[in-house]
């Protein structure tokens, strides 16, 4: 007897092969197969490590903001085609990241769409399986406030450190608005600076001068302003001077609130 008890013999294996009319040749071979359980195991130890990174997000308020582009809503504005505009050029921005990271500024007064639409990218990159963070800078600034009195906060800051380092997105939301209002605006407190310097550098690829990790900023501040809050070099490091990199919302008015 070729065979033990619970196994099948050769000539078992061979009868259903031909039972079934099996192409063996098709079959794929050990190293095939040891490959695809390598990248299946990968491939969940990403989606993992993408979640666990998410977690580290920080909302206004902490109620977590979701948006898509076929949400976007061009026919809200008085000025419908540099709306339409804006959110076909995002939506092209976005496909582009998915292959090569990029820093993106989403600029223009309050209540045009900007987060609306940095939302969706995000969304969008995480879909197709990068990792990516949300961050209020205003409510990472409070944070920073009151970490020297709360060791939770200091331990969820450094969670909130590394994930903005290691995200494949990170999403900068109304940044700026930590170094106060238009008509008061001062240097953004040096805990800050520092922690958003060491980020910055973090996502840089210093070889080729360009970003190793994709960043998603909203602003309603202008260039100048932003310097006098933070240090040039940080500024440098994030904000793009490429103009297919950034996207104007000054000719857009404030719809929040409105429905089509």
């Amino acid at each position: 007897m070729e065979s033990t008890k619970g196994l099948f013999t050769r000539a078992d294996v061979q009868k259903i092969i031909e039972k079934r009319g099996m192409d063996v040749s098709k079959l794929p071979t050990q190293a095939e197969i040891e490959r695809r359980f390598y990248e299946r195991s990968i491939a969940a130890l990403n989606r993992k490590k993408a979640r666990a990174i998410y977690r580290y997000s920080v909302f206004p308020g902490n109620v977590p903001a979701k948006f898509t582009f076929d949400k976007w809503r061009p026919e809200l504005q008085t000025d419908q085609q540099n709306s339409r505009s804006l959110g076909n050029r995002a939506y092209k921005l976005t496909k582009q990241m998915v292959e090569v990271p990029k820093n993106v500024v989403l600029f223009g007064p309050r209540g045009t769409g900007k987060t609306s639409l940095a939302l969706a990218m995000l969304t969008s990159l995480r879909d197709q399986g990068q990792s990516g963070l949300f961050i209020s800078t205003a409510e990472l600034s409070n944070l920073m406030s009151l970490q020297y009195d709360a060791p939770d906060v200091r331990q969820r800051l450094a969670g909130i450190e590394r994930a903005m380092k290691e995200a494949d997105v990170l999403l900068l939301d109304d940044f700026g608005t930590e170094g106060g209002m238009k008509l008061d605006i001062k240097p953004v407190r040096r805990d800050m600076q520092e922690l958003m310097y060491r980020v910055a550098n973090a996502r840089l690829d210093f070889e080729s001068n360009m970003p190793r990790l994709s960043t998603i900023i909203t602003t309603n501040n202008e260039m100048s302003e932003l310097e006098h809050m933070y240090n040039s070099k940080l500024i440098s490091r994030i904000i793009p001077k490429s103009k297919d990199c950034t996207l104007n919302f000054e000719k857009l008015t404030d719809v929040r609130g409105k429905r089509s």
